[in-house]
């Protein structure tokens, strides 16, 4: 509960609530709660742009009380004129940001929040003419179909049945990139997040004193998946249809996606935010920014994270920083960071070849450029690199996450 006199304590208390807060949202069973959580979040916002005029103030005007640590009294008044300074720029921006809260809350009170159809109903919501691909994989029974795309993102509906224990369990959102996509490759991404969620089941048995991973799917699925790991497996890694563009579709000549001027572009390796940063954010506060350069460089995929940057846009002209970002280059890479707002992005030089000693490899020779990859929205660490090629990956990895929310 709020003490109302102690700064300390009540700090202590709104970090943790907010942390709280944090892993709450993760998802919403019910979008309609989002308009109450807004309502306090934008009381939030206005008390805490108070407190920090408040602390601006009290900066300010105990600067005279101010001293650095070898006893230099201008030397902490001067820190304190800049700490108050800055914490009144700070206001200013959540001001600002107060005022966008308010005007999402007004849109987000006009929304009247339809509920989600039942699994026996899914493909019934404008997808009656919607082709299903089915496919019978051991035990399971997989069916995706396409759905409408979210955004620039296409994805499908997908079913799965467990033709050995009855258990079902379905979805709209397996988000497969923004290229049009086949039925083929969206039944490969379901393929391996089954594969990965039989490898979580596995690893929870084979060590019941650690946390077990977070499950994508219901626990009856995640077992049954972990019973048809070597079918799973097996499909994995058997040969798959490519990526296809729009063009190719409707029987034209394929066109590759046209490439960036090479001259002083970017693209982006990763980002992170929220507790997915906290460990970065850390690192850097350690070890320092290149430490931090080197941790992420396990994101780097090669010609991978090149052609899915191409495809979702994630090519800049200059790295993209904000008011309150700090920076920091090692080698070809670029580090944007900000403890307050807690994200961390690596960009690297537009086909540059890092530093050998960056991907703890010994061959860092780029192979042949190839056609662009189904999109991906976020990257995977490099869990293992096969011979000595930057480039080299596992068969049968989901070497990239797709939006599946479940």
């Amino acid at each position: 509960m709020p003490t109302f006199n102690d700064p300390k304590a009540d700090a202590d208390e709104a970090y943790a609530a907010l942390r709280g807060l944090a892993h709450a949202t993760r998802t919403f069973e019910n979008p309609a709660d989002t308009y109450d959580v807004l309502g306090n979040l934008l009381g939030g916002m206005g008390s805490l742009a108070q407190v920090i005029d408040q602390l601006a103030g009290a900066h300010l005007a105990a600067r005279h009380r101010a001293f650095d640590d070898t006893g230099d009294q201008l030397a902490g008044e001067t820190a304190a004129e800049a700490a108050g300074r800055e914490l009144l720029a700070v206001k200013a921006l959540l001001d600002q940001a107060y005022r966008g809260l308010d005007v999402a809350m007004s849109q987000s009170g006009k929304i009247a929040w339809h509920p989600e159809p039942p699994v026996s109903a899914l493909g019934q919501v404008n997808e009656a003419d919607a082709v299903r691909t089915v496919e019978e994989i051991g035990t399971l029974k997989l069916t995706v179909w396409p759905i409408t795309p979210l955004g620039v993102h296409h994805r499908y509906g997908y079913l799965i049945e467990d033709q050995a224990t009855g258990a079902v369990a379905g979805g709209r959102d397996l988000f497969t990139g923004i290229e049009p996509v086949t039925p083929e490759q969206a039944m490969r991404e379901l393929v391996i997040y089954l594969q990965a969620e039989g490898d979580n089941r596995q690893r929870a048995l084979d060590h019941p004193d650690e946390p077990a991973p977070e499950l994508m799917f219901p626990e009856a699925i995640a077992d049954a998946a972990h019973a048809n790991d070597a079918a799973l497996d097996a499909r994995a890694s058997s040969t798959w249809q490519g990526p296809v563009q729009l063009a190719e579709l409707l029987g034209a000549p394929r066109d590759p996606v046209p490439e960036p001027e090479k001259a002083g572009r970017w693209i982006s390796v990763v980002f992170l935010h929220g507790e997915d940063a906290d460990h970065v954010l850390d690192l850097i506060e350690k070890n320092g920014p290149d430490a931090a350069i080197e941790h992420l460089a396990g994101y780097d995929f090669g010609e991978e994270t090149v052609q899915a940057a191409l495809a979702n846009g994630y090519v800049y002209d200059e790295p993209p920083t904000g008011a309150l970002d700090r920076t920091a280059t090692h080698d070809v890479y670029t580090l944007t960071y900000s403890p307050s707002l807690g994200h961390v992005a690596l960009l690297r030089e537009y086909d540059a070849t890092p530093d050998p000693a960056l991907l703890d490899i010994d061959d860092p020779a780029p192979v042949e450029r190839q056609e662009p990859t189904a999109a991906r929205e976020a990257r995977s660490p490099r869990a293992e690199r096969s011979g000595s090629s930057w480039f080299g990956r596992r068969t049968g990895t989901a070497s990239s996450s797709q939006g599946l929310a479940l």
